[in-house]
């Protein structure tokens, strides 16, 4: 028993140390003196990456919409914004450019709209951002961050527990060496069952979304 809780102990003590690596970093730039009190309507028309998920995709345009609605802009729904494009024949591929994200803004009758990048989704999250001036296509704020989402975090976590029972069980049966296999082999097995990371990728990416629009002005 002794020998179980060592091992137990030592798995403990890596598994902390693993789990505390998840972290953001964002940063980002405006036109100084620019009057953004003159923005009041918004719309995220185009969020690329995301791993080509438009599920992913249009979470991320929520978060930003709910980030902004705290900064004083009101932003439009995607749902809207898509029906828009289905009326006019404007493709997303259209709206992924600051001359055509101009031109749909005026479409929606906007005074800006924001572009999305969400090149790496996994264990590394990045994510860029541009609003726009429907008026002459100006890029009026721009910002990047990335984070580390603690992709394989879920992993540890089934490895963790499956290796604490594996282990336990080896070591009350056979002592150390069979707690170290059994160890390894509820490590494998524990990984594989903790497979379920978007609730994690979900809270990255909300913090992340959170610190690149505080870089951008309020309206009021």
């Amino acid at each position: 028993m002794r020998r179980a809780m060592a091992v137990f102990s030592l798995m403990v003590l890596v598994f902390f140390g693993l789990s505390g690596c998840a972290s953001t970093d964002a940063s980002g730039d405006y036109i100084q003196g620019y009057d953004f009190s003159g923005i009041e309507r918004i719309a995220v028309v185009a969020v690329e990456g995301a791993g080509g998920s438009e599920a992913a995709q249009n979470q991320i345009a929520t978060m930003f919409n709910q980030q902004f609605m705290r900064k004083g802009y009101r932003p439009i729904e995607r749902a809207q914004i898509r029906e828009v494009m289905d009326e006019q024949n404007f493709s997303q591929e259209d709206a992924t450019s600051p001359s055509g994200a101009a031109e749909l803004g005026r479409i929606l009758n906007v005074d800006a709209t924001l572009l999305v990048n969400v090149p790496e989704y996994e264990e590394d999250m990045s994510i860029s951002v541009q609003m726009v001036d429907v008026s002459d296509a100006a890029i009026l704020w721009s910002a990047s961050g990335n984070a580390s989402t603690g992709a394989g975090l879920t992993d540890k976590v089934g490895a963790f527990f499956g290796g604490v029972g594996g282990a336990a069980a080896g070591a009350s049966a056979e002592g150390i060496p069979g707690g170290v296999i059994g160890g390894a082999v509820g490590a494998a097995g524990g990984g594989l069952a903790g497979k379920a990371l978007t609730p994690h990728q979900q809270e990255q990416a909300a913090k992340l979304i959170e610190e690149l629009a505080g870089t951008v002005p309020d309206r009021h």
